[in-house]
């Protein structure tokens, strides 16, 4: 896996970056065995448009969506993640997150990493284990310190 400001450089040098709107989010979602060589998904929002151009980003870059719709309120913004004001490297904050949800007893089987801006920039790391419980822990991206944790059953979330 590569560090959020490699995969960045990367894609910003590539002949396939179009530089539309601003960057929003790096996603990544994975199995915990595959983790280790999975890409990077990288968000691009315009304004104007209000669409999202996302890329992948791994041994090669390619365009994965260009100039999709969003799903979102039409209240809700999206906020400019300024790639040099993450201080944190992805690979230690999830040793401390695989360190934190020891405490919780639960074998994680699949992983979702999401780093945007809220009202500052945050990794918004959610565990889904084989007990079908969702650990979500939001990491302050500056700073490295925990802003919440919180566990769930899946089986909460079921449709009325």
């Amino acid at each position: 896996m590569l560090d959020i400001k490699q995969a960045y450089a990367k894609l910003e040098s590539s002949k396939e970056f179009k530089n539309k709107g601003y960057l929003c989010s790096f996603f990544m979602m994975s199995s915990i065995k595959e983790l280790e060589g999975q890409p990077w998904q990288i968000g691009f929002y315009s304004e104007k448009d209000d669409k999202i151009t996302s890329y992948i980003v791994s041994d090669s870059v390619k365009i994965e969506n260009n100039d999709s719709k969003i799903f979102k309120d039409n209240n809700t913004k999206i906020y400019e993640l300024k790639i040099d004001t993450i201080k944190t490297n992805i690979k230690k904050i999830l040793k401390e997150t695989n360190d934190l949800i020891k405490k919780y007893h639960e074998t994680p089987s699949k992983i979702i990493i999401v780093l945007q801006k809220l009202e500052k920039a945050v990794w918004n790391i959610s565990y889904i284990t084989e007990t079908f419980n969702l650990i979500n822990i939001k990491i302050d991206a500056s700073t490295g310190k925990i802003i919440s944790e919180n566990r769930s059953s899946l089986l909460s979330f079921k449709a009325d």
